[in-house]
């Protein structure tokens, strides 16, 4: 283990010009551990100080020349007492003596003759006392620096209040003037409120000797700064005070409160404050035994916009959605921490911003729902007439889900969900509209997470087959193709269509997997009767919006058609109207690289949308199929009649074979046949079967004399 070094013996200097005084003091300091260095004369101890400046030094007063008052005078213009301690020795005790060599900067004056046994300890004692300057200077001089350093204001206080002394703090540009305050009582410096609070911490700490802080604003020139005050005893009946401006802090604090708490594209409060706003304004309303009302509302089409517009035009419609929604309903934004004071009398409405194009609205303190469905009225009312969004001018709607406490629910997560369930409800019902929830809807919402589960079950365990049903050819009941529909033979529902559980799919996004098992499925299939010579000579395979949008959806396709080994042009892609509506380049060229391949396409359902010519032009499509509703309004309602012959007509003019779907009386067949269909399916010519029973089909069919 190291040891540090131990200090060198002090150095002390001996001038006289008595050599045998010189000699004693050397033994009797040598003898006490001291090192000695002599000089005869002052001129000799000056340049000996200036050569090696020693720790003590023992100055005859009495010499030839320069004289022991005038040494020690020239030895202080450099060197303090503490620096270099010096004794003055002398044969004068006159006390005008005494006084000069304290007054020229000695440290210790010492009569001849020398006590020489006490010598050495009289020495260290000199040496200790002016090491103890030394430290206390420095330590002193630390202090100041980080007085002079610190960004504080230091004030010293009396116990009746009194400012004793101040230092402002270090680089500050406050409007605080500590050395005005000096000689003032701080009943004089403060507001009333706030001198009694200073003083009532004062006193405690003069009384109980512990620290006291405060946190206070203080108004400066119409603007309010904040200080942070901490107070400790000083003395019997002074404190000293470090007062700190706190006002950036408090700044950032009150940012990141916002952060925390506001939204910050639109400055509502955000989900965080609405819920701890909602819990308070529910316990209040417990306590009212009144009601209160929970509004969640989502923008219809607000995707579609963000989509085509780009996002920031999608964030300058929900800036401009909020501000109406604070015009139009009054809404009191709550700017203070939740819990910070008791809310007025008459509250208003409380309105959020959840995230995406969600909003809240609570209505605290009602009697019944009837404030509920007028304020759902009045956002209607506002959101659907359009918004100004840059140059572009934008119009949208709103779906709104109400819950109401107590009836649906008592806490603000119980509430929230239910009222996003209404929301939901409100768009399955056309969206734009306004709903009341209801518990049924709850049963609803579980059935359906039920049904997604199964599904995913389902497509795991392979519960999911393909029927065929057959397209014929009207003049001669050929079979000219076949449309693969989906059927889920449900472990304990049965045999399942495609609207006992598309939704869910669609909502799920399992749509995804199960389109592409579709497809894959009757591909394979096709392949089969290819290879078997009894293929139709279309197969159609109905299409989903997300399947077809996939970046890779068409190279999928031919990959499929060329492991299975089926002839592209055999198959046939239907689209819906709203597929064919969408005007996303990447889309049409991808139909067009199947199309280039072979591939047909299809425009299911045609009639019920809302598909142009020049749609229809934009897109390679062959055929169109008519849908099931107007076949079965034929004889009911004549606009259906007209609306059918009006769309085979078109096609004719464009070039597209028409397929009718859902017949199944000899009556409508004849009606579509002399309008000019030669193309047909439905339950009169044959109802979907499975793949064998459809090849039993086509082989008897083959077997049929032509």
């Amino acid at each position: 283990m190291s040891h540090p070094d131990p200090l060198p013996p002090p150095r002390v200097l001996i001038v006289d010009d008595d050599y045998t005084a010189r000699l004693l003091e050397r033994a009797a300091l040598e003898h006490a551990g001291f090192i000695v260095d002599e000089a005869g004369d002052g001129a000799e101890a000056l340049a000996a100080v200036h050569r090696q400046p020693p720790d003590l030094v023992l100055l005859d007063v009495g010499m030839p020349g320069i004289d022991g008052f005038e040494v020690c005078r020239r030895i202080r213009l450099r060197w303090s007492a503490s620096d270099i301690p010096i004794v003055m020795v002398t044969g004068m005790d006159d006390l005008a003596s005494i006084n000069l060599a304290y007054e020229i900067g000695a440290n210790d004056f010492m009569a001849k003759p020398i006590n020489w046994p006490i010598l050495g300890h009289r020495a260290r004692y000199v040496l200790r006392a002016a090491e103890s300057v030394r430290v206390q200077k420095a330590l002193e001089a630390r202090q100041a620096a980080i007085v002079r350093a610190i960004p504080d204001m230091l004030f010293t206080l009396r116990g009746d209040g009194t400012v004793l002394d101040a230092k402002a703090g270090a680089g500050q540009r406050d409007a605080i003037q500590p050395r005005l305050f000096i000689g003032r009582r701080l009943t004089d410096l403060l507001p009333d409120a706030l001198a009694a609070q200073v003083a009532e911490n004062l006193r405690r700490a003069l009384d109980q000797g512990t620290l006291q802080a405060l946190v206070f604003p203080l108004p400066q020139h119409g603007q309010e700064r904040h200080y942070e005050a901490r107070l400790a005893r000083s003395g019997d009946d002074q404190v000293v005070a470090v007062v700190r401006d706190i006002t950036r802090e408090k700044q950032n604090e009150e940012k990141i409160r916002r952060l925390a708490y506001y939204d910050p594209l639109t400055g509502m409060p955000n989900r965080q404050h609405f819920n701890e706003r909602l819990e308070q304004e529910l316990q209040r309303t417990a306590r009212e035994q009144r009601k209160l009302a929970l509004l969640f509302l989502d923008l219809d089409g607000f995707k579609r916009i963000n989509d085509t517009l780009g996002h920031d035009t999608g964030d300058m419609l929900l800036r401009a959605v909020a501000q109406r929604l604070r015009e139009k309903l009054r809404v009191s934004d709550i700017v203070s921490r939740p819990g910070a004071e008791a809310p007025p009398a008459n509250p208003p409405l409380h309105l959020a911003r959840l995230g995406g194009d969600e909003f809240v609205i609570a209505l605290p303190s009602l009697d019944d729902a009837h404030a509920a469905i007028q304020i759902a009225q009045r956002v209607h009312s506002a959101l659907t007439r359009p918004f100004q969004v840059a140059d572009t001018e934008v119009t949208i709607g709103a779906s709104i889900g109400i819950a109401l406490y107590p009836e649906d629910g008592t806490d603000a997560a119980t509430l929230l969900k239910h009222a996003d369930t209404a929301m939901y409800h409100a768009k399955e019902l056309g969206r734009n509209n306004w709903q009341l929830y209801d518990h049924a809807l709850t049963d609803q919402a579980v059935e359906r997470l039920r049904l997604e589960g199964e599904l995913r079950k389902g497509l795991e365990r392979g519960e999911f087959v393909l029927h065929y049903q057959p397209i014929v050819e009207t003049a001669t009941a050929r079979i000219v193709g076949v449309e693969a529909l989906l059927r889920w033979q449900h472990p304990a529902r049965g045999l399942l269509e495609p609207p006992a559980f598309l939704a869910a799919a669609e909502d799920s996004g399992l749509i995804v997997a199960l389109g592409r098992w579709v497809l894959d499925t009757a591909c394979a299939q096709g392949g089969a009767w290819q290879r078997a010579g009894i293929a139709p000579a279309r197969i159609a395979v109905n299409l989903s919006g997300r399947q077809l949008r996939a970046a890779t959806f068409a190279a999928d396709v031919l990959a499929l058609v060329a492991q299975h080994g089926l002839d592209p042009r055999r198959l046939v892609l239907e689209l819906t109207e709203g597929l064919a509506m969408d005007d996303d380049p990447t889309l049409a060229a991808g139909l067009t690289r199947l199309r280039a391949a072979g591939v047909h396409f299809a425009l299911d359902d045609f009639g019920i949308g809302y598909s142009s010519i020049a749609h229809l032009k934009r897109l390679p499509i062959g055929s169109l199929k008519i849908d099931r509703s107007f076949i079965h309004g034929l004889f009911d309602n004549p606009g259906d009649a007209g609306i059918t012959s009006a769309i085979l007509a078109m096609a004719h003019h464009l070039g597209l074979d028409v397929v009718a779907e859902g017949v199944e009386t000899p009556a409508e067949r004849d009606f579509l046949q002399r309008a000019g269909c030669t193309q047909m399916q439905g339950y009169l010519f044959s109802p979907p079967l499975p793949a064998p029973a459809l090849e039993s089909l086509l082989q008897a069919r083959l077997a049929q004399p032509a």
